[in-house]
């Protein structure tokens, strides 16, 4: 059993995940995650029903599994994985990640390289909403982890700029985008798988694999073993600091130069011109960060 975890995404999945962690009395959980509410997630999630649109994500889950379940010790913040503070990483006994882009879980393994600790990743959607996906990845360096299942160029591209675009829950190598949806009753059944495997298989030597449901076809269900990759960085000694963070940027719409100090994937993906407000920003200048520098929005 474990006692410390940490849950990378409050969605549709990490919403199930979360309430099974509860049942199981587990001794403490931090969620994070960067998004407020929107409508369809509201319709998904059994835990974030009663919630507003525009609200925390993360506050309006933790206000009501701290109800739910008073054993457990219940945190998060409202931030990206990558911007975690390392005390949680540090006591974490496994993460669960219930993200959805290359970025999110090549950063979750690179931190889990760093700290140590297995990573359970699942996933729903693709060719249906009945669907979904459940991968183990154990924490040794002879085992594979999600950056191991990457092309050597879609890697390679990562690692550079650390930023991607919404994708599969799952690599398949090919270039198209297809359509994600989920379901509550899916999130649900994967949810379930995911903590079952996570607690089977967490104190074994088992190399990584996924779990594939697949609710309209037969056999529903098939394993995939997932070997290392030889070209996988990851498996090598890891520095002590990752993500480049963005010193000085520019607007492409106003001209106005500024420091977002903030990683570069974030500054990709949401950083805005203080100015006037245009997502348009060249970055100039990059530093390395620490994860040992406090991230905002924490929620104790």
């Amino acid at each position: 059993m474990f006692r410390h975890v940490v849950v990378a995404g409050i969605g549709a999945l990490g919403s199930e995940l979360v309430t099974r962690l509860g049942t199981l009395d587990c001794e403490s959980v931090f969620v994070a995650d960067p998004d407020v509410l929107e409508e369809k997630n509201i319709a998904r999630s059994t835990l974030l029903r009663e919630a507003t649109a525009g609200q925390s994500k993360v506050l309006q889950a933790l206000k009501k599994l701290r109800e739910l379940f008073p054993r457990t010790r219940w945190s998060g913040a409202q931030v990206e994985i990558a911007d975690v503070e390392p005390r949680q990483f540090q006591n974490a006994d496994v993460l669960f990640s219930c993200v959805d882009t290359d970025l999110a879980r090549t950063e979750i393994a690179a931190i889990a390289t760093q700290y140590k600790f297995p990573v359970c990743d699942a996933g729903l959607g693709g060719t249906s909403t009945r669907v979904g996906r459940v991968s183990w990845f154990p924490n040794f360096s002879s085992a594979a982890c999600f950056a191991c299942l990457l092309s050597n160029k879609r890697r390679a591209e990562l690692l550079s700029i650390w930023e991607s675009d919404i994708h599969a829950c799952w690599v398949t190598g090919r270039a198209e985008q297809p359509e994600w949806t989920s379901t509550p009753s899916m999130a649900s059944i994967i949810a379930a798988l995911q903590t079952e495997i996570t607690l089977s298989n967490i104190e074994k030597n088992s190399q990584a694999f996924s779990l594939h449901l697949d609710l309209d076809r037969t056999p529903a269900v098939q394993t995939i073993q997932h070997p290392r990759s030889i070209d996988c960085p990851f498996h090598d000694e890891m520095p002590e600091i990752l993500f480049p963070i963005c010193a000085r940027a520019q607007c492409d719409t106003c001209g106005q130069h500024f420091s977002p100090n903030q990683r570069i994937a974030w500054v990709r993906r949401r950083g805005t011109c203080p100015s006037c407000g245009s997502h348009a920003l060249i970055l100039h200048q990059s530093l390395d960060k620490n994860l040992s520098v406090e991230p905002a929005g924490s929620a104790q």
